[in-house]
């Protein structure tokens, strides 16, 4: 009886994480989109969803499982727990997005029955007409780029 109480909550759990797709492009960090993100000192960063083209919304909803990538812009509510009391919320929340050339990584949390915390590295071609995830890892909250570059140097993403 307890093993199958187990067994019943860690689907639950298992279920209910927003995960990101764990296609081959995203599962580890090329060396060179690596380095070119250990480089950029201090680039701008934006904390509304405005801010962030819609071709890289797109690409991350691409990438995301559900589909969808709507965020609360940071420090805005949003769905942190799996009750939902009044009106509905979205369930991911945008921490920061770092505008770098050639890339954008953006930094969010989601909600649900766990609440995470998660980075996209979107590349961007000179147009921005042609967009990918090159890489997406759960992560800890970060409150800069800098904090972002430390942890990405240690190896404490991948």
């Amino acid at each position: 009886m307890k093993r199958a109480l187990g067994v019943f909550i860690v689907s639950i759990v298992l279920a209910g994480l927003p995960m990101v797709s764990s296609s081959a492009d995203t599962a580890k960090l090329p060396a060179a989109d690596r380095e070119h993100l250990l480089q950029a000192k201090d680039p701008p960063l934006v904390t509304t969803m405005h801010e962030i083209p819609a071709e890289v919304v797109e690409a991350c909803a691409a990438a995301s499982s559900g589909g969808g990538f709507e965020l609360a812009d940071a420090g805005q509510p949003f769905q942190a727990t799996d009750v939902i009391i009044g009106k509905p919320l979205p369930g991911k929340r945008l921490i920061w997005a770092a505008r770098l050339p050639g890339y954008m990584v953006v930094h969010y949390e989601s909600g649900g029955i766990a609440h995470l915390y998660h980075v996209m590295v979107v590349a961007l071609d000179s147009s921005k007409k042609k967009v990918h995830v090159v890489w997406a890892a759960g992560a800890r909250p970060m409150k800069s780029y800098a904090e972002f570059r430390e942890t990405l140097a240690t190896g404490k993403l991948d």
